[in-house]
C-alpha cells in the first residue's frame, strides 16, 4: 500500500497508447472510464500504456498516485479488467481510494456462466443485463442453453417451425447484436444445441427426424426424455448440419456446445434404420453409435471453423481427442485424457439449485479446489442455471446473487488469496452497489445451512443424479 489517496478530480485527460487506439472496445471502454466521474464531470491523469512483460492477455496493473492513475496491459482485455477493479474502487471509495499499486490476473483462464434460456425464455433486455454483471466480475464466457426438450429458441431460416414463437424466440438479428454487445465487454457466447438426446423441441416440429415419427408434445418441467434424433436417417443428419451451419454464422466464437448428456438409447436398439446404420459402420452396439455420431459432427463443426464441448456422460478416450469435455456429473470419475477439460460439478455449480443444497462457502471454495488439480488438461469452469423452475428475474437473481459474484471471485483470484470470510464482509458492505439496481439478493441469513441439513439434502441428491445416470445408461464408478 502506498501512501495518500488519488482523489476524484474534476476533468480526466486520458494518455492513451497508440496500439490500443484501433480497438473497437476502447469506446466502451471510455464510457466505463466516464462513469466513475462525478456528475457532469471526467477523470483526470489517466495513462493507459501497453507493456508486453505481463503475464497473459487478461493481467494487468493498475496504479494511483495522488496525482496520477496508470493503467498497464498486454492487451485491451488488461485495459478493460484494470478499469472494472478502477470502477469498483470508485465505488468503495466514492471521494478518494488510498493509493496502490495492483498487480493481477486470472487464476483460470475460462471463466463462464451458462444460462439455460430453452427451459425458461429470458429476454434480450435481461441477458444484457446479467452480461454487463459478468464483465463487472472478470467472467469471459457466456454459454446459451438454446435447445432441449422443453424448447428450441433461435429462429431458423431452412426450419421455420422450429420452436413455438408464443414461447419466445431470438431473430438472427438480435443474436448478432447480442453478440456484439457481449465482445464489447470482452464476453465470448458459445452457444449449445443440444443434441442427440434433449432433443423434443426439435422433433415436436420436425417428427421425422425421430425414430419412431411421433406426434410428439413439448413437454414441461424437468427429466429425461426417450424420444431422441434419429441417426440412422440421412435426412437427420442433413438436418443436423445445416442447424450448425447456421448457428456457426450467427456467433464468431471457435466453439460450439453439442450437449451429449442424458441420451437414452432404446429407441435406436428398436430402430431399424438405426440398426442399419451400426450394421453397415461395424459398430458393436448403440454406445458405439453414439460415439460415431458425435465424432460426426464433431468433424463437420471442425469445417465450419468450431471446436466442440460436449458433457462427459459418454465421452472417453475413442472420441475426437479435439473435443472440450465438460464435467457436470460428481459420480463419473474424471481421469487423465487428451480431451481438455471444463468444470461443473452439480454440486458446485448448479446455481439453481436451494442454497441448502449449494451453500454460498461451497461455491466460493470451487475455484480453490480446481486450481489443486494437476492430472487433467483444465481450462477452467462453468457455473450454471437451469430454469425448469426459474421463470423471472427476481427468481434468477435470488439463486444468482451473491453465489455467482463468489464463484467469478475464485476462478479470477489465486488460491493462495481465496479469503472466504473476506469475500462475504465485502460483498455485505458493497455488493448492492456492484450489481445494477432493481437486484435481488438473497437474504445473508440464508447464504449457508447447517451441516446436517446441508449433509442430508446432499445425500438425497446423489441418489436422485445416480437414479438418472442410470436411466441414460451412463456408466458410473
Amino acid at each position: 500500500m502506498l501512501s495518500g489517496t488519488f482523489t476524484k478530480p474534476s476533468q480526466m485527460i486520458v494518455a492513451l497508447d497508440p496500439f490500443f487506439s484501433s480497438s473497437n472496445a476502447m469506446h466502451y471502454i471510455r464510457e466505463y472510464v466516464d462513469e466513475t466521474a462525478a456528475e457532469n464531470e471526467r477523470l483526470q491523469n489517466l495513462t493507459i500504456q501497453k507493456k508486453n512483460d505481463l503475464q497473459n492477455e487478461d493481467a494487468y496493473r493498475l496504479e494511483l498516485l495522488p496525482r496520477e492513475c496508470k493503467i498497464e496491459a498486454k492487451s485491451v482485455k488488461g485495459v478493460f479488467y484494470a478499469v472494472q477493479t478502477l470502477r469498483q474502487l470508485f465505488l468503495a471509495y466514492p471521494h478518494a481510494i488510498p493509493c496502490c499499486r495492483l498487480e493481477d490476473s486470472p487464476a483460470l483462464p475460462w471463466r463462464a456462466f451458462m444460462l439455460d434460456v430453452a427451459r425458461s425464455f429470458c429476454p434480450i433486455a435481461e441477458i444484457r443485463r446479467i452480461i454487463d454483471i459478468l464483465a463487472t466480475f472478470k467472467m469471459n464466457v457466456l454459454h446459451l442453453h438454446l435447445s432441449d426438450d422443453q424448447g428450441w429458441r433461435i429462429i431458423s431460416d431452412r426450419y421455420p417451425n422450429l420452436g413455438e414463437g408464443a414461447s419466445g424466440r431470438y431473430t438472427k438479428q438480435e443474436i448478432k447484436e447480442l453478440v456484439a454487445y457481449a465482445q464489447d465487454r470482452q464476453i465470448m457466447i458459445i452457444p449449445e444445441i443440444d443434441m442427440p438426446g434433449h432433443f423434443t423441441a426439435a422433433l415436436s416440429a420436425y417428427p421425422a427426424f425421430s425414430c419412431t415419427g411421433g406426434p410428439f408434445t413439448i413437454p414441461n418441467g424437468e427429466g429425461i426424455f426417450q424420444d431422441i434424433l434419429c441417426v440412422g436417417k440421412k435426412e437427420s443428419l442433413v438436418f443436423v448440419k445445416q442447424i450448425l451451419e447456421e448457428i456457426a454464422s450467427l456467433f464468431p466464437a471457435p466453439y460450439i456446445h453439442l450437449g451429449g448428456d442424458e441420451i437414452p438409447l432404446n429407441r435406436w436398439a428398436e430402430c431399424p434404420n438405426c440398426q442399419n446404420q451400426k450394421y453397415l459402420l461395424g459398430l458393436p452396439d448403440e454406445k458405439a453409435l453414439l460415439r460415431w455420431f458425435c465424432n460426426e459432427v464433431t468433424s463437420y463443426a471442425r469445417s465450419l471453423g468450431k471446436q466442440v464441448l460436449l458433457y462427459n456422460d459418454y465421452v472417453n478416450q475413442a472420441y475426437d481427442e479435439k473435443i472440450i469435455i465438460q464435467v457436470w456429473n460428481p459420480l463419473l470419475k474424471v481421469t487423465r485424457s487428451t480431451h481438455p477439460v471444463i468444470m461443473s460439478d452439480y454440486f458446485h455449480t448448479y446455481l439453481d439449485m436451494d442454497h441448502t443444497l449449494l451453500p454460498l462457502l461451497e461455491v466460493y471454495r470451487y475455484g480453490k479446489r480446481l486450481q489443486k488439480k494437476k492430472d487433467f488438461s483444465l481450462l477452467g469452469s462453468v457455473f450454471m442455471l437451469w430454469t425448469e423452475y426459474i421463470v423471472d428475474r427476481e427468481q434468477r437473481d435470488l439463486h444468482l446473487f451473491p453465489r455467482l459474484i463468489a464463484g467469478a471471485e475464485s476462478l479470477w483470484t489465486a488460491q493462495e488469496q481465496h479469503k472466504y470470510h473476506r469475500f462475504v464482509k465485502t460483498f455485505s458492505e458493497y455488493g448492492a452497489m456492484f450489481l445494477p439496481s432493481p437486484v435481488h439478493i438473497t437474504p445473508r441469513k440464508l447464504w449457508n445451512t447447517c451441516f446436517i441439513v446441508f449433509a442430508l439434502q446432499r445425500y438425497k441428491r446423489r441418489k436422485r443424479v445416480k437414479r438418472n445416470s442410470k436411466q441414460a445408461g451412463i456408466t458410473l464408478f
